[in-house]
């Protein structure tokens, strides 16, 4: 069976052709509100945009869009996820689901499409809780995030594997010196520092400051990069401090054994937080401002946070406070969270029930 899917929706603006103006921009050949779905959809069918997305669409059995955390105002990657999956359906008569996807309903351009898409579609699999309640046609299943199916291997493979006398551990970290059979805290960036609801905000020293206090309480220190936007706020601390960072290039089960096998993981990011909890390893979440943190709080039985990213300095007895703790609990509590996050491993295959 030949499938077409959507595996990064960040990567939208590579689908189908993309005139040029003469001012010389491009120009958004993507429809811009729900009025306008059907006249672009007869374009792509016309032949006269997408083409390769057309060729794609009717040469498949199936379609799967892999929502991811993508789905959110009424930017260009939200609109061609619902315009694909409703091109998919509508127009080439395809079975069409969306599986593996959260939404936020903060945009109204975004929420009447949603009311008319999803209705169409299929199946329509959240990875939370939060968005399955958000979704209009009432017909959304709520599975896990496909990062779930990833483990971490045992602390003594992983160890063996991340020496520095092997290949991995020279060109995954840098900076500074990693020891992974000592005890350590990893420490990301978020999303939510580059979308500009602080400009001119610095969060370098924030991160210092919890750095130097991680540092004190659980020894070595990980900097986890998740994107190269993470990379402009986490290279200057592990320059600054000498810490170890693990950028966006490190392979995914390296990445799941890193987090995995963590004390403790403070950040706001989705799937590092994932790899985390896979492994039982305790999350303190950047909350605020991020509700995708929120609902994998909830989802995965942890404590709910109110922590502010853009103030890390006025929280960081909170933050402490919160390391403390889930050290004290040690094992008993890494159990917990290893046997919950397996529970969400299981239920990460109904992203592709349709398949069967």
């Amino acid at each position: 069976m030949y499938q077409y899917s959507l595996c990064s929706p960040k990567a939208n603006d590579d689908i189908g052709k993309i005139r040029k103006e003469q001012t010389g921009k491009k120009e958004d050949v993507s429809p811009r509100d729900w009025s306008e779905f059907e006249r672009f959809a007869l374009s792509v069918m016309h032949g006269e945009t997408f083409n390769d997305l057309a060729t794609s669409l009717s040469q498949c059995d199936i379609v799967l869009i892999n929502g991811e955390g993508c789905i959110y105002d009424r930017t260009r990657q939200s609109r061609m996820i619902f315009f694909i999956a409703y091109l998919a359906k509508r127009f080439f008569d395809k079975p069409t689901a969306m599986v593996n996807h959260s939404i936020v309903m903060n945009d109204p351009v975004l929420e009447e499409i949603a009311w008319h898409v999803y209705p169409l579609l299929d199946d329509i699999v959240f990875r939370e809780g939060d968005s399955a309640r958000a979704c209009p046609a009432g017909r959304g299943r709520v599975a896990a995030d496909a990062a779930y199916l990833y483990a971490p291997q045992p602390q003594g493979q992983w160890c063996r594997s991340a020496s520095p006398v092997e290949d991995s551990a020279e060109v995954y970290w840098h900076v500074g010196a990693f020891d992974p059979q000592a005890p350590y805290a990893c420490i990301g960036g978020g999303s939510v520092y580059f979308r500009g609801l602080r400009p001119g905000f610095d969060a370098i020293p924030g991160f210092l400051r919890l750095c130097r206090a991680l540092q004190a309480s659980v020894g070595q220190v990980m900097l986890t990069a998740s994107s190269a936007k993470d990379m402009r706020i986490l290279e200057p601390v592990a320059e600054r401090l000498g810490l170890p960072l693990a950028g966006a290039n490190l392979p995914v089960q390296t990445a799941v054994n890193l987090m995995g096998n963590a004390r403790v993981y403070i950040g706001a990011r989705w799937h590092p937080s994932i790899f985390a909890h896979r492994g039982g390893t305790p999350v303190i979440a950047l909350s605020r401002h991020t509700p995708k943190m929120d609902a994998f709080l909830q989802q995965a039985e942890m404590p709910p946070s109110a922590l502010d990213p853009f103030a890390l300095e006025d929280q960081l007895d909170a933050i402490m406070a919160a390391v403390r703790a889930h050290l004290y609990e040690g094992e008993e509590l890494r159990d917990r969270l290893h046997n919950g996050a397996a529970r969400l491993a299981s239920l990460a295959r109904e992203n592709v029930r349709l398949l069967t």
